[in-house]
């Protein structure tokens, strides 16, 4: 099964604790990823989403000018680039969040979505049921050919009549 690793975002948004709202909104508004992934060291620490923005912003709750840790959900679960994708989907399932940060030592080195990762799950099995199609119609093919040639064969055999 694939890796997370194959499907993965390698260009991440990121920015500190202390940055602003408004810095947020502006990567959020170029960038086609949906999050801001925040980091301190490297190491990812929280995550800012649009729907963040929809509950803190929109709401009126904070302004823009306030540090983008005050809205961001924290801690964050991240998986790892090696993780399968069938495990990948089990936290996807138990922790029901969208996007993912994906880290390796301690270090921010992606982000996968949860449609990547259904996206990439669902092409897998369309590959697998187009094999176990092909090899159907071979198994047909050959018990079809087996049958005509034993109907003209049989005669020829020593235990035919």
């Amino acid at each position: 099964m694939a890796k997370v690793s194959r499907i993965m975002l390698t260009n991440v948004p990121t920015l500190k604790k202390e940055a602003k709202i408004e810095d947020a909104a502006r990567l959020l508004a170029q960038g086609g990823s949906g999050c801001v992934v925040i980091v301190e060291n490297k190491a990812p620490v929280g995550i800012v989403t649009e729907l963040d923005f929809v509950r803190n912003i929109v709401s009126g709750k904070k302004s823009l000018k306030e540090p983008v840790g005050k809205i961001m959900t924290s801690p964050v679960t991240f998986m790892a680039p090696g993780m399968k994708l069938d495990e990948a989907l089990k936290i996807i399932d138990t922790k029901k969040f969208r996007k993912y940060p994906v880290v390796e030592n301690s270090e921010l080195v992606g982000l996968v979505t949860k449609k990547d990762v259904v996206n990439a799950i669902s092409d897998n099995l369309r590959f697998h049921r187009n094999i176990q199609n092909v090899v159907l119609v071979l198994f047909v093919l050959f018990e079809f050919f087996v049958f005509v040639i034993y109907r003209y064969l049989y005669k020829y055999l020593p235990f035919g009549a």
